[in-house]
């Protein structure tokens, strides 16, 4: 029997967490703020019903084979007192997560050697505790070595896609290209085909190209041709689009502009590699986070 610890069980959390009781040999615990009796997930390939153990309370825990890390980046430090409870000598974690530092924020807690870094393409959302749409297939991206194998090895092999790449790093700094853009949508409070006027895309196109000088210099491989791609996938979003950075600005919640805007005018500096647009959208969203009724 393996057993497998979620940390987070928000949407994605969630909804990993209930493919992950599909095969007969895990047996999932979910590490949550509060309680609740079930998990029920709609999937685009029907009903996921399950009733997993829910920790509210580190010590409560017990201690795994596997840790799946789904909290938001900057929620990282506050969940180390999960990792003392539920990891022995062996446990390997993995972690699925906004942004390029998935290995630089779990090193302080969990040896390089024992991480899986997840790159996680799930639409989904959550509607109240315990329940869940997910909207789109799981798609994730992991990197292609002996460890990763063993995470992927955890999950049904019907209708979650796991991919494993030889350059994780382009692919993450990839993802940033597309996620980092967000934050013009989210700091005007508009959907996500804003893109669609010029002044928006102006601001978006720039932001992307900072995104790849800086990826580059990190040693990722990127081709201009996915500035295009990426202002063409969101001017045709569909109406009502919103990125997670512009729903948790809606929902008054504290945000992840660090891990889509700031770690790019951080990871520049470290390149003398400016970022005026980054730099100044993740302080306009800090000061919106900070200031917020």
């Amino acid at each position: 029997m393996t057993k497998i610890a979620i940390i987070g069980p928000g949407a994605i959390g969630g909804t990993l967490a209930a493919w992950l009781d599909i095969p007969p040999n895990n047996e999932i615990f979910i590490c949550a703020r509060s309680s609740f009796q079930s998990l029920s997930v709609e999937t685009p390939f029907g009903k996921l019903e399950s009733t997993p153990t829910v920790f509210t309370n580190p010590a409560q825990a017990e201690q795994v084979d596997w840790v799946i890390v789904t909290t938001k980046a900057y929620q990282i430090p506050s969940i180390e007192p999960w990792f003392k409870h539920l990891c022995h000598a062996d446990t390997k974690v993995a972690v699925a997560q906004n942004g390029v530092e998935h290995i630089a924020n779990l090193t302080p807690f969990i040896p390089a050697e024992r991480l899986v870094p997840i790159i996680i393409d799930t639409p989904a959302a959550r509607v109240a505790t315990g329940k869940i749409i997910q909207k789109a297939p799981i798609l994730m991206a992991i990197p292609n070595n002996k460890l990763s194998l063993q995470f992927a090895s955890l999950f049904p092999t019907d209708n979650v896609t796991i991919n494993l790449t030889d350059d994780w790093t382009s692919a993450a700094w990839k993802k940033l290209c597309i996620n980092s853009p967000g934050a013009v949508s989210s700091i005007v409070n508009q959907h996500a085909n804003i893109a669609g006027d010029p002044k928006a895309e102006s601001l978006m196109r720039n932001m992307i190209r900072e995104c790849i000088a800086v990826g580059r210099a990190e040693g990722a491989t990127i081709d201009d041709e996915i500035i295009e791609q990426v202002l063409s996938s969101q001017r045709h979003a569909p109406a009502g689009s919103m990125n997670s950075l512009h729903a948790d600005l809606a929902a008054k919640r504290p945000m992840e502009w660090d891990a889509r805007n700031g770690v790019i005018h951080r990871l520049g500096k470290k390149h003398g590699i400016a970022t005026p647009y980054n730099e100044m959208a993740a302080h306009i969203l800090s000061l919106i986070e900070t200031h917020s009724t």
